[in-house]
């Protein structure tokens, strides 16, 4: 046979919508499906391209045979496809085949034909649209679902213009466009800085972890609304106290502000951590304890120093209570950190066993390929979560093997 036309179609609409299985082979009984398949669907452009591909066999005077992948495009697909086709060839032999599609996406099983056979033409049924438009609708596609497959790249192209969508409709919304405006450009300007010290993985994934922390089921969640709702009310209570001390300077403005929200905020930090403290002990996350309460130690200090700081702005004489407020900040973080070290001294020798296990250790793909050194072993409290090489993340998972050297599963 000299040549064979084939008709593809990849995504298995046929087989869905008609239950016809491939390949098809045969002018009538390719009629027979079309017309099956136009009265399930008239619109399906898979129909105009069997009726183009059975016109062709007509006027070569050849056989004809439509090739159907499976709902599942790409690896299924493609393999069902290259079985179907495997077939043909056994039974025909021709020396060549003429293939037609009905777009850019069916075009994609060009290569597995050529592995097996010569193309000697490509025909694309393009019914009622552009050939163009309908190209640059795959490319759009193609570029959006490799988008979504580099969580870096998805923040990038929708995080961020999503995040300025809202607050452009938030200013449109209340009068306060610049002010939107104002906040789009510093959020901008905080993932730049984040990403371009090497914390962009880092800072996205505890925020991810946090927010896929959040239950019904833990006291941490309801601590952490009533803490916001705090936090705003502080918000109000620093912006009254402008209002009433009405300072010139920026300093001025600061240290009122201070004044106004500092216990609040305090208090809303307290319930927040408090709650996460209760959800980690409970779960034995024993060193998170720690930090917990060296964070409350440290949130503590850092109050009695701002808020001494605004009292000797508007009460230069009070310079004694200031320094005597940071000092006993000072000398209570660390009696914290005395403290929560001698009671979690285990859980703090495992997090150092652990960290000099892996710290500067070489790493290597399944393949040989060295990978890099590790920089940093990620921990959730005392328990190994992976390891950092480079800016790269290794989740424990994905680590084959970590006896004479690390190898890590190929991605």
């Amino acid at each position: 046979m000299e040549s064979l036309v084939i008709c593809v179609d990849r995504d298995d609409d046929i087989g869905k919508k008609t239950n016809a299985k491939g390949p098809i082979i045969g002018v009538d009984r390719n009629i027979a499906v079309a017309e099956e398949l136009a009265l399930a669907d008239p619109e399906d452009t898979d129909v105009n391209a069997i009726f183009a591909a059975v016109k062709i066999a007509k006027e070569l005077n050849t056989e004809i045979a439509t090739l159907t992948g499976d709902k599942r495009v790409g690896v299924s697909s493609d393999a069902e496809i290259a079985r179907q086709l495997d077939e043909l060839i056994e039974k025909f032999k021709p020396d060549g085949i003429i293939l037609v599609t009905d777009g850019v996406e069916d075009e994609q099983v060009i290569p597995i034909i050529e592995s097996r056979t010569k193309i000697n033409s490509v025909q694309t049924v393009i019914v009622r649209q552009s050939q163009e438009l309908e190209r640059a609708y795959f490319k759009i596609i193609h570029f959006i679902k490799e988008v979504e497959g580099d969580p870096n790249l998805a923040r990038l192209v929708f995080g961020i213009p999503g995040l300025a969508l809202i607050l452009l409709a938030i200013g449109g919304a209340f009068g306060i466009m610049l002010q939107a405006m104002n906040m789009i450009f510093a959020i901008i300007g905080i993932y730049l800085l984040i990403k371009g010290f090497g914390y962009e993985e880092d800072f996205f994934s505890r925020t991810s972890e946090f927010f896929k922390s959040l239950s019904v089921e833990k006291i941490s969640t309801l601590t952490y609304l009533t803490a916001a709702v705090i936090f705003m009310v502080a918000l109000g209570y620093g912006y009254d106290e402008i209002v009433r001390r009405n300072p010139i300077s920026l300093i001025g403005l600061s240290a009122a502000f201070i004044k106004g929200s500092a216990d609040l905020i305090l208090a809303a930090i307290v319930i927040a951590v408090v709650g996460k403290i209760i959800d980690d002990y409970s779960t034995g996350r024993y060193l998170n304890v720690r930090t917990d309460l060296v964070f409350l130690a440290f949130a503590f200090l850092i109050k009695l120093m701002v808020e001494s700081g605004a009292s000797f702005w508007f009460e230069p004489l009070g310079i004694a209570n200031f320094i005597i407020s940071v000092l006993v900040g000072i000398l209570i973080f660390v009696g914290v950190i005395k403290v929560t070290e001698y009671l979690f001294i285990e859980e703090i020798r495992a997090r150092q066993r652990l960290i000099d296990e892996f710290s500067n250790r070489e790493v290597y793909n399944e393949a040989g390929e060295r990978m890099g050194k590790v920089n940093r072993v990620l921990l959730d409290g005392s328990k190994f979560v992976g390891l950092k090489v480079g800016r790269k993340r290794i989740l424990k998972e994905d680590i084959v093997s970590k006896d004479d050297r690390i190898v890590i599963r190929m991605s």
